[in-house]
C-alpha cells in the first residue's frame, strides 16, 4: 500500500472565508461549495496565474504543468510564450519598444530569430 501520508500544506475553509475573499463562490451554483480554483504562486508570493473551474469541471492538469513551464521558461530567459507552447517550442522576443527597433528587427538577418510582423519576433529553441 501507497504512504497516503499528506507532504503539502491544506486549508480547511469550513466558513468559506477563504473563499469568499478570493471570489470561489459560483453565483447560482452553491453558497457552501467553493469553485475549482489553481492558484499558481510564485517564491515570491506573488500570485502569477489564477485559474477558475466549475463546480462541474475538473482541473485540466496538463494545462497547469505547462503554465508552470512556461512562467519559469519566460523568467529565466526573458521571453514570452505563444498560445499553446510547449518546452522546446520557438518562443517570443519582448516588444520592440520603439519603430525604429521594430523596423531594424524586421531587415535583421538572424540564424536564431524570425518576424512575423513588425511587433511579432520569436526565437528559436533548440529541440
Amino acid at each position: 500500500m501507497k504512504n497516503l501520508d499528506v507532504v503539502f500544506p491544506l486549508i480547511e475553509d469550513i466558513k468559506m472565508d477563504v473563499a469568499n475573499k478570493f471570489g470561489m463562490i459560483q453565483p447560482g451554483q452553491s453558497s457552501t461549495q467553493a469553485v475549482r480554483a489553481v492558484f499558481i504562486i510564485d517564491p515570491n508570493a506573488v500570485i502569477r496565474t489564477i485559474l477558475y473551474y466549475p463546480l462541474s469541471t475538473g482541473r485540466n492538469f496538463d494545462e497547469i504543468k505547462r503554465i508552470i513551464q512556461a512562467l519559469q521558461k519566460a523568467d529565466s530567459d526573458n521571453c514570452a510564450t505563444p498560445a499553446d507552447w510547449r518546452p522546446g517550442d520557438d518562443v517570443v522576443v519582448p516588444t520592440a519598444g520603439s519603430c525604429g527597433t521594430a523596423k531594424e528587427r524586421m531587415t535583421e538577418k538572424s540564424d536564431d530569430t524570425y518576424c512575423l510582423d513588425w511587433f511579432m519576433r520569436f526565437r528559436k529553441e533548440n529541440k
